[in-house]
């Protein structure tokens, strides 16, 4: 009587236990869950795959990384030419023009290379900085360039606003996905595999295995393959090869 076989699916990496599940979940719909008589089983078992899914993917990292470090790039160097623009009219043959330079630059440089700072500090900085210029100079920064100086003051302060806009939309991800644990979630898998499992093996046994003989083969097979690979990584690291592995 040919009967599903086990796996102690903790041995799996991460990427090879998703594959895993992808290949039994792609086998059950190929003969249907109807066909297997797991319905209720496969309800289950599918449900927890997405909340896996989601659990992997937190842990492979924000969507939205790349998107901050770019954001982050770019306030950095619109920062960094609004410095220099203010500095270069230090040497500006205007008299006037150097002193509204200077007042400009001694809020500045009280602040400091604020680029250095870690993210929100630097967030913090820029918008009390920025906010202090322009309260207590905004004639003297429109002096600057005739009116370049404002201009440029007001491109930085859009660009940290988005950078600490896409900042937020990243915090409000790893909040969703605060709860996901990539092994109570992988856990959860197995156990509803193992139900299918249970009932197909019962079923096969009460009704005979003409139905459930296909899907049989492909979970072995599957089962078998990745057997050899934790047989092959621990043979590598010179551990034991021995097959026996716990019920999972």
């Amino acid at each position: 009587m040919k009967q599903i076989g086990s796996i102690f699916l903790r041995n799996l990496h991460n990427d090879e236990h998703d594959q895993l599940h992808l290949n039994f979940s792609t086998a059950i719909i190929a003969e249907t869950p109807a066909k297997l008589g797991i319905v209720k089983e496969n309800e289950t078992y599918q449900q927890e795959r997405q909340t896996l899914i989601v659990a992997l993917q937190a842990e492979l990292g924000s969507q939205h990384t790349k998107t901050i470090t770019d954001a982050d790039g770019f306030r950095d160097e619109t920062d960094l030419g609004f410095c220099l623009f203010v500095e270069s009219h230090l040497h500006h043959p205007d008299p006037a023009i150097q002193e509204n330079a200077r007042r400009i630059m001694r809020i500045i440089d009280q602040y400091g290379n604020i680029r250095k700072l870690n993210y929100n500090a630097e967030s913090s900085n820029l918008t009390n900085r920025n906010t202090e210029i322009t309260s207590k100079y905004a004639a003297e920064l429109t002096s600057l360039g005739n009116g370049w100086g404002t201009a440029w003051l007001n491109a930085l302060t859009d660009a940290n606003n988005q950078f600490v806009a896409h900042f937020g939309e990243r915090a409000d991800e790893q909040v969703a996905k605060i709860t996901a644990n990539t092994l109570e979630a992988r856990a959860a898998v197995d156990a509803a595999w193992q139900a299918i499992v249970t009932r197909i093996n019962a079923l096969a046994v009460v009704n005979g295995e003409a139905d459930y003989a296909t899907f049989i083969d492909k979970a072995n097979y599957y089962i078998d393959y990745n057997k050899s690979l934790v047989t092959a990584r621990k043979a590598k690291k010179g551990g034991s090869t021995d097959s026996a592995e716990p019920a999972k």
